[in-house]
């Protein structure tokens, strides 16, 4: 493991800050509590950054002589977000906010554990603070969105790279042991590369939104275990790590602490239907078979609570293996099952789409529209890059 150099000048983040003061007038704006996101401890040297604009949270990890902010969801846009931007305000808050909790210790270190907006929506005030910026290359390749050419360069000793698997932040306060773990081994992975950060004064993982509970019913009279837990069971085994409980992005606000003890972890790994598993229910029929037998197959998963995501798992296999009908009959089962959802009807038009029948595309475009004005994950712009991406598996 790495050992990373925790030289502080408290001095510059001193001036730093002060300019920042006269600038922007945050001296008198502090004192208002709507310019500032709630602080709320969670143990000793530990705290949540609440936001109300995504109803996530920052993890605070408190030193001896500085303090280190895990993520910065100010804006929850998922995976779907493809024009990043720096929410700038937004990150002033934060700063406002840690600085008001912390007046003598500086923000050293902000880490996110990949590039979608819900990991970070903000960079640029906090290097500007004189923070330093733990990513990977990978990850950073996408966030140079949020800053020109020069910007990079100026701050450029400010952006640390986790190169190997692991890197540690520690003093006698404290400890943050980061991991960095890759799509290609852990399938589930929302991005190329990923971080966690294991806390072991709390024997807590961090593990952002990697760690993706069902929240649904029971299925088939079980709890759903999905990819995403099963890759997180996948890195304790491969990394050695022994947590007792979990962080997450989520406002867990019925756990105690805002954490996930590991039993519940552990019960859905032993105990939890998976997604291959209750596909297997549809899968394995033959598309003359799922056509003819439609209503009877929809009621049989509307009475075992099926998600109507199995079916859009089915469309997007179907069309990897370019098999047009087979993709469109699983679209017309999800909106059966979930006429309400703005995804379902454009998941039916992207379909259409490949097809080739742009008319038809078109109108449930409108529909997805229609049911969720503010939907903007799909379309035919993006079905034009998709069929680009399944043209060149499909050769």
């Amino acid at each position: 493991m790495v050992e990373l150099c925790l030289n502080l000048n408290l001095t510059k983040m001193k001036n730093i800050f002060c300019i920042l003061l006269l600038s922007y007038g945050f001296v008198s704006v502090a004192q208002n509590s709507k310019s500032i996101n709630s602080i709320v401890p969670a143990g000793d040297g530990l705290y949540y950054m609440h936001y109300d604009s995504s109803g996530s949270k920052s993890t605070i990890v408190e030193f001896e002589k500085f303090i280190v902010m895990l993520e910065v969801p100010i804006k929850d846009e998922g995976g779907g977000a493809r024009n990043l931007k720096d929410h700038t305000l937004g990150g002033e808050k934060a700063l406002r906010s840690l600085k008001q909790k912390f007046p003598n210790k500086p923000l050293k270190y902000v880490i996110h554990s990949h590039w979608h907006p819900h990991s970070l929506s903000s960079l640029k005030p906090f290097l500007a603070n004189g923070s330093n910026l733990v990513s990977t290359a990978k990850n950073f390749e996408k966030l140079r969105e949020f800053i020109d050419e020069p910007t990079e360069k100026k701050y450029k000793n400010q952006i640390l790279f986790v190169e190997t698997d692991s890197l540690v932040i520690s003093d006698e306060k404290n400890k943050i042991a980061v991991y960095r773990f890759l799509q290609k081994d852990f399938p589930n992975t929302p991005t190329p590369d990923y971080l966690f950060f294991y806390l072991p004064k709390y024997s807590a993982l961090h593990s952002g939104c990697m760690y993706n509970r069902w929240e649904g019913p029971l299925v088939a009279g079980k709890e759903v275990l999905t990819g995403r837990e099963e890759d997180v069971n996948r890195f304790l085994t491969a990394f050695h790590v022994k947590p007792s409980y979990f962080i997450r992005l989520n406002n867990d606000y019925k756990e105690e602490k805002n954490m996930i003890p590991y039993s519940k972890f552990s019960n859905v790994i032993a105990n939890g239907i998976t997604g291959a598993n209750i596909a297997k229910r549809y899968f394995a029929i033959n598309t003359k078979t799922l056509d003819l037998k439609r209503d009877s197959l929809v009621a049989d998963a509307i009475a075992n609570n099926i998600p109507a995501s199995i079916f859009n798992s089915g469309v997007y296999t179907a069309l990897s293996e370019k098999d047009i009908p087979r993709a469109l009959i699983f679209a017309r089962y999800q909106v059966m099952l979930n006429p309400s959802d703005a995804n379902a009807w454009d998941t039916l038009g992207e379909v259409y789409y490949f097809q080739g029948n742009k008319e038809v595309a078109r109108f449930y475009e409108k529909q997805s529209r229609l049911i969720s004005p503010s939907f903007k994950e799909g379309g035919e712009e993006v079905w034009k890059a998709d069929l680009v991406e399944y043209q060149k598996q499909w050769k």
